[in-house]
């Protein structure tokens, strides 16, 4: 795996190449699927020699996962953000930033969404974001029954990627503004307004 060091303490060099490799990888698993992308072809595209791939990462994997987790970490950041202050006026602002998030990094989210070899990763982002609206969304906290409150936080966690993929498809239309509104009313307005409901039944 690529060496764990300060950003600050890396060679120049290492940045460009690493930067390099991970923009030929995005650039292939757009065109195709990750499962018949093969090392060479990363390292033509980036131009780089063939060796110096492994000087910098083990496998595809490790550098699919950099590339993926360059983005997510932010938006996680972004989304917890808006989960402490999902009973506030703020939310609208909140769900703007994050599709103006989404927008700036598409390319990004149209490989978690795109590539049948990262659906373990798919995965993993819906437990964390289910993760933090379970420990942040005080509507859902306030339920006190932890199976609703984890049944209703994994129904944020899928609308919202389910919402980021259709706007991703639709050419990223209507403007971050308007999803922001949109994320509001349809997902965490109507999720927190069953919450005693669905407290009722379990």
């Amino acid at each position: 795996m690529p060496k764990k060091t300060s950003p600050i303490n890396v060679d120049p060099r290492v940045r460009r190449t690493r930067r390099l490799l991970r923009e030929a990888l995005v650039s292939l698993i757009l065109e195709r699927d990750f499962a018949s992308i093969s090392i060479r072809e990363i390292t033509e595209r980036a131009e780089v020699a063939y060796i110096t791939f492994f000087r910098h990462y083990e496998s595809l994997d490790v550098l699919l996962m950099e590339v993926l987790d360059e983005g997510l970490g932010e938006l996680m950041t972004r989304i917890e953000t808006l989960a402490k202050q999902s009973d506030t006026s703020n939310l609208e602002t909140e769900g703007r930033l994050i599709f103006e998030y989404i927008g700036q990094k598409a390319d990004l989210f149209r490989i978690l969404f795109k590539s049948q070899s990262v659906t373990r990763v798919r995965k993993k982002v819906v437990r964390n974001i289910a993760a933090v609206f379970q420990k942040s969304c005080l509507p859902l906290a306030r339920s006190g029954n932890q199976t609703t409150t984890a049944m209703l936080s994994n129904h944020i966690a899928t609308s919202l990627l389910a919402l980021i993929e259709w706007w991703l498809d639709n050419k990223m239309t209507p403007a971050p503004a308007q999803m922001g509104r949109v994320y509001k009313n349809l997902i965490i307005d109507s999720t927190v307004g069953v919450v005693s409901t669905v407290s009722a039944m379990s």
